[in-house]
């Protein structure tokens, strides 16, 4: 009688190990790798291949290998993991995970949890991934306690910037760096003799002298070690604007300065009133007197003390780009001068990014757009005539962008209260017995999901009465295209939100020559060299 030979079951492990685990608790990714082998060998299944995150918070599914796992899904069958919590830590994201796999056919197994999808009545799934996901926001708390404990107390150690450096045997000293302190003081120098910041970054990248990231370099090499940060070799305004207006080198520690609000969330900076201040925390490169002085000067080369409503209307912003470099034009607002445009990289950073301003004036564009316009008008009445009105709808600052991202955060919040509502039906099922603790571990979330829902909504409704707030551009007695291009070359002039409906984008080139590119396909009816000839007649 011959013995049944099973063919082995393929199979992809998913390992992962964050700074949010107690290491002793967790085992190191090595022994993740050896516990889905073993348990492979054990259970006629063959590794094809383990996906790895070292390093990543479980919290965030926004992580490289385990994004690629999922692009894969076509060719996998069956998933093994260590755990839940190496899934990932946030609850409603990890069932939604597991309702996919579940939709798609596809088999999970979590080795030390006992779950095996393929025969699954753990009817409690969702207290566990609960569970996983209060340990990390646990955690998260903790750190943020002890990380505000130090801001309070000055004791926070993080780099120094530019000009200072840290005692090599006590990490709490911070000593001056004399050769980059020689540096501030040049640019200090610079700039009380009349330089503006944009001119200083000029004249030391002319000079050769190191921008921060060459000096860290040379010192990284000199110890033989290497040294993986992009390097600049140019300095720039920013680079000069950071290391010249900061007070630390005036012997000010400011701490508190960014919060982080949400776990794995953007740092938001914080008010100057709510900062932790400590003077006299460190050697002095800038005396009070200096330091004083350097401010005084930046203030009042601030003509402009404006704050709030926009003070000047510039037409053409937004749709003006440079040629050469591909950066969109600044406007230039001057007093007693004509209003003016020119390449943003040429106005920030300096000629070496950029070796021409691009200049245009406002009343070259408007001419140029008048007379290109009446071109296409003329030259091709017949197709404009024909034109669908639908397609012209006012757009304000890629607000259709916002719309959308609005829209799929609201269905995506939508999906994850639905799922969680569906689970703890699941488990007051099967456990009427825990329906306490089951109503209390459900509670907190679905309110959460709720009240981020209602907010949603409520920017979404205010974001789609500003997309239908009428304009002058677009009459509502017209009823063709042709009746809008008529309407304006009759008054001569553009408003910013005619040239929003028509205008694609500008290309100017060194000498100020444009590039006019319309949209709704207008653009295409009538070649551009063919207005050039007509105007130079």
């Amino acid at each position: 009688m011959m013995t049944a030979i099973h063919t082995p079951t393929m199979i992809d492990g998913y390992v992962r190990l964050s700074r949010d685990d107690n290491k002793r608790n967790y085992s190191s990714i090595e022994n993740q790798k050896l516990i889905i082998q073993k348990y492979a060998e054990e259970n006629n299944m063959i590794v094809r291949h383990i996906y790895e995150d070292d390093g990543i918070s479980g919290y965030s599914f926004n992580r490289p290998q385990f994004q690629n796992m999922m692009a894969n899904l076509s060719s996998i069958d069956v998933i093994v993991a260590k755990d839940l919590s190496r899934i990932g830590r946030h609850n409603a994201k990890v069932l939604l995970f597991l309702e996919e796999m579940e939709e798609q056919g596809k088999r999970v197994i979590l080795i030390d949890d006992n779950y095996d999808s393929l025969y699954s009545d753990d009817d409690i799934i969702g207290i566990k991934t609960w569970d996983n996901e209060r340990h990390v926001k646990n955690t998260s708390r903790k750190v943020k306690r002890i990380k505000k404990m130090e801001q309070e107390n000055g004791t926070l150690k993080c780099a120094p910037p530019f000009g200072y450096t840290r005692h090599p045997l006590n990490k709490q000293i911070v000593l001056i760096d004399e050769e980059a302190a020689a540096i501030l003081n040049l640019e200090k120098d610079l700039y009380l003799e009349g330089n503006g910041i944009r001119k200083i970054a000029e004249i030391l990248s002319d000079r050769g002298v190191p921008t921060p990231t060459m000096l860290q370099m040379e010192r990284f090499r000199a110890l033989g070690l290497p040294y993986n940060r992009k390097v600049a070799y140019r300095w720039s305004y920013g680079m000069v604007k950071d290391t010249l207006f900061n007070d630390y080198h005036n012997g000010v520690l400011r701490t508190h300065k960014r919060e982080r609000m949400t776990i794995n969330g953007k740092d938001k900076k914080i008010s100057k009133d709510h900062h932790y201040i400590f003077p006299d925390h460190h050697p002095k490169i800038f005396d009070d007197d200096t330091m004083r002085l350097l401010f005084e000067v930046k203030d009042s080369r601030h003509h402009n003390q404006y704050r709030g409503q926009r003070k000047h209307v510039n037409l053409f912003s937004g749709c003006l780009y440079c040629k050469d470099c591909g950066m969109k034009l600044t406007a230039i607002n001057r007093p007693n001068r004509r209003k003016y445009y020119l390449c943003g990289t040429y106005n920030k950073k300096g000629k070496q990014f950029c070796q021409y301003a691009h200049l245009v004036t406002e009343e070259t564009l408007m001419d140029a757009l008048i007379r290109y316009l009446t071109l296409c008008r003329d030259s091709l009445t017949d197709i404009i005539q024909n034109f669908d009105l639908s397609t012209l709808k006012t757009p304000t600052y890629s607000a259709d962008d916002s719309q959308q991202r609005l829209e799929n955060e609201l269905e995506r919040i939508k999906t994850e209260l639905k799922t969680l509502i569906t689970q703890k039906v699941k488990e007051l099922t099967a456990n009427p017995g825990a329906a306490d603790i089951i109503n209390e571990t459900y509670a907190a979330l679905q309110t959460e999901k709720i009240e981020r829902i209602s907010a949603t909504q409520k920017t979404l409704q205010n974001l789609t009465k500003e997309l239908h707030i009428p304009t002058t551009a677009i009459k509502p007695n017209l009823q063709t295209p042709l009746d809008i291009l008529n309407e304006v070359l009759e008054q001569k002039s553009l408003t910013r939100t005619d040239i929003e409906v028509l205008i694609e984008k500008i290309i100017v080139d060194k000498d100020g020559n444009v590039d006019i590119y319309l949209k709704h396909g207008l653009g295409n009816l009538a070649a551009y060299d063919m207005w050039k000839k007509c105007s130079s007649c």
